[in-house]
């Protein structure tokens, strides 16, 4: 919990460099970023979600910007979810076959979305922007929350049945479709709110790949460091890191 206190108040950091005048001339402006990374860095230690949910809210209340918080958020993705992929791979905890299908439309799909986000930025304005961002976070969040209800409540997980040595050797037609069309939906949604790659991720590999839990991690891990690469990539382009 302490590492991931401390990469909170790093992201917060992060977030607030395009206006260090702010920080500098208010100390309570100062004061509530140091007390909302330790809320933050606190409730991630404790439920291990993501700071993107948590952050994004918080900042926007004492006038951060979202876009912001979303280019600094995937570059925070990156940079942490890189030792622990390099791990998995040391382990071979990695299911190739998945992470390929899951790989194939993260490029054209996070280019699309961030087509789609200076469109609207620049036909409807930066409020409109960042309107969409805050309602499309909370639908995500919502809908988490509703897995996380469901999953908790049936107690029946897919990953209790699944052998540590199984594998998959061949995916189907329909499971191939199915890794393209969410990795799709996740890949847009990451590149416009930075926010449940992870969690969307974890369930479809349970479901769809059939391999050991340590493998379902791996994958998830290094699909999360090739997401958020593209999209930091983009957004810093988009002068939003």
């Amino acid at each position: 919990m302490v590492f991931t206190l401390l990469d909170t108040v790093s992201l917060v950091s992060t977030s607030v460099l395009s206006n260090p005048d702010e920080l500098v001339s208010d100390p309570t402006f100062a004061i509530g970023l140091i007390l909302i990374g330790l809320m933050v860095g606190i409730a991630i230690g404790l439920s291990g979600l993501g700071g993107a949910p948590l952050l994004l809210p918080s900042l926007v209340l004492i006038g951060i910007p979202p876009q912001i918080v979303i280019g600094a958020d995937l570059a925070f993705i990156f940079g942490t979810k890189l030792f622990a992929s390099i791990l998995h791979g040391k382990e071979r905890n990695i299911n190739w076959k998945a992470l390929v299908f899951l790989l194939i439309p993260v490029v054209p799909v996070m280019l699309f979305a961030s087509w789609v986000w200076t469109g609207i930025k620049e036909n409807y304005g930066s409020d409109i922007l960042d309107t969409v961002i805050l309602v499309l976070l909370g639908i995500i969040l919502v809908g988490i929350s509703l897995y996380m209800i469901k999953n908790n409540v049936l107690k029946k997980d897919n990953l209790n049945v699944i052998s540590e040595h199984s594998t998959t050797s061949k995916f189907t037609r329909s499971e191939k479709t199915t890794f393209l069309g969410a990795s799709s939906i996740i890949s847009f949604i990451t590149q416009i709110t930075a926010t449940g790659a992870g969690a969307m991720t974890l369930p479809l590999l349970v479901k769809k790949c059939h391999c050991p839990p340590k493998h379902v991690a791996g994958t998830s891990v290094l699909f999360g460091v090739a997401i958020s690469a593209v999209g930091t990539i983009l957004h810093y382009n988009m002068g939003n890191v």
